[in-house]
């Protein structure tokens, strides 16, 4: 009888411990379940997010080529006295030079007849092709001036070729002469600095 109880109290003791098993191996599957699922999902995350980046960055590529295209546009709307050769040979600015087909307009300031048209040649020499001449009415002047008057210009492609004379900003309605203001771009006044035909 003793022996049968003893049977049976070790039959219960392994009955329970298959159940704490089950139990516990059930508990393991749906812990690993649990973190199987997290990691898709953490995978599927990652993998977005990644794509995300990656649109991203070719989304700064593309920006940062339309703005180069941008800024290669704007220097287009410049002339400059050296510049670079274009497909067909034209010239494509660089900088804010006064352009070559700009209108400007050469003054006589000294006494002596025919000095602005000498320096209308002069600056046609150097391919300047709208280049009007006149008089000026400011009284005679000593040294060479140039008057831009378009703001964001530079007088040193001119300054190069008049040597003696001075750049500065001023307005057309400054400049008292006998040709009419309009398109001009820059007034050259030639003094008695870079009279030419005295030399």
């Amino acid at each position: 009888m003793a022996k049968k109880k003893k049977q049976s109290a070790i039959g219960l003791f392994f009955a329970f411990f298959l159940k704490a098993v089950v139990i516990i191996l059930g508990l393991v599957i749906l812990a690993m379940s649990a973190f199987l699922v997290k990691t898709v999902i953490m995978a599927k995350d990652t993998e977005s997010q990644s794509e995300a980046d990656e649109n991203a960055f070719e989304e700064d590529q593309e920006d940062e080529l339309l703005t180069a295209q941008e800024y290669s546009d704007d220097e287009l709307l410049y002339d400059d006295s050296e510049g670079t050769a274009g497909a067909e040979g034209e010239e494509i600015s660089t900088s804010n030079e006064i352009a070559k087909d700009a209108s400007i307009v050469v003054l006589n300031g000294t006494q002596t007849a025919g000095l602005a048209a000498a320096w209308k040649e002069k600056l046609a020499e150097q391919g300047y092709t709208n280049v009007q001449t006149g008089n000026y009415y400011g009284g005679e002047v000593a040294s060479s001036r140039i008057v831009l008057v378009q703001e964001g210009l530079s007088g040193a492609s001119i300054q190069a070729i008049v040597t003696n004379a001075s750049v500065e900003n001023g307005t057309a309605d400054s400049i008292s002469c006998d040709v009419a203001p309009d398109g001009v771009v820059c007034y050259v006044i030639i003094g008695g600095s870079d009279n030419i035909l005295a030399q």
